[in-house]
């Protein structure tokens, strides 16, 4: 059994550029979904079967959970592409825990459980929502937010608004991060200490947390989407 360590496994360098295990599996996760998404949209059948009955499921379920949280369908074409980018990626990426190997080959890890993938993501997620709020509001006005000089408690509550866009990027980070990390863990731990019957349940809770969090993760931007741009409307 492999060692388990937080930080992800060095498994080649290229040119200088060093790549770890959870790095590859992100690349190849994202190329899968480009390809597989690109095929199936490209030209898709009048009648959808296989693959492309599946993501259209996917597809059409999200709009109409994104809807119910923005009450808007024209926001959630604006927050759509980001919001289902995360889920799928996230989830692609949770699954991986699942492939037999884990714990005993390197290469093999998912990268949800690496620290650096979760707050790349959060860091993406909380900048795009915060663009999003500038191109409605306008930069001075969202500025506005944060630094407010028409008294003192305006003032003190613009910079716990400035702390809070901060501290979105660490509970984001931080929550997917230490699901998965901590599952990832449980079953390398269980798999090396029992095998057949006795793992199946955790596989199974496993499958179930992965797409939990990655629903969570894309559902708390989509809050997080609503509330700028519900401050935006009302000034």
């Amino acid at each position: 059994m492999e060692e388990i360590t937080v930080a992800a496994k060095q498994i080649l360098t290229i040119g200088g550029l060093v790549i770890t295990n959870t790095f590859f599996w992100t690349l190849l996760i994202t190329a899968a979904l480009i390809v597989s998404l690109a095929a199936v949209f490209y030209r898709p059948k009048m009648v959808p079967s296989g693959i492309q009955n599946f993501f259209e499921f996917v597809v059409e379920s999200l709009l109409n959970f994104i809807d119910s949280i923005t009450g808007s369908r024209e926001k959630t074409n604006e927050i759509f592409p980001l919001a289902a980018t995360l889920f799928l990626l996230i989830w692609g990426a949770n699954l991986l825990e699942l492939v037999p190997g884990l714990g005993v080959f390197p290469i093999l890890r998912s990268p949800s459980s690496d620290l650096n993938f979760t707050v790349a993501l959060a860091l993406i997620s909380i900048v795009s929502v915060n663009y999003y709020a500038i191109k409605h509001l306008g930069v001075f006005n969202y500025l506005g937010k944060f630094f407010n000089f028409k008294g003192p408690v305006q003032f003190f509550v613009g910079i716990l608004e400035l702390v809070s866009e901060f501290s979105k990027v660490i509970s984001l980070s931080m929550r997917l991060f230490g699901n998965l990390f901590a599952g990832e863990v449980l079953l390398i731990v269980v798999s090396g200490l029992f095998a057949y019957l006795l793992p199946l349940p955790f596989l199974a809770l496993e499958t179930l947390v992965g797409f939990i969090q990655a629903l969570v993760f894309a559902t708390l931007i989509v809050v997080f989407y609503s509330i700028a741009t519900l401050e935006t409307d009302h000034g």
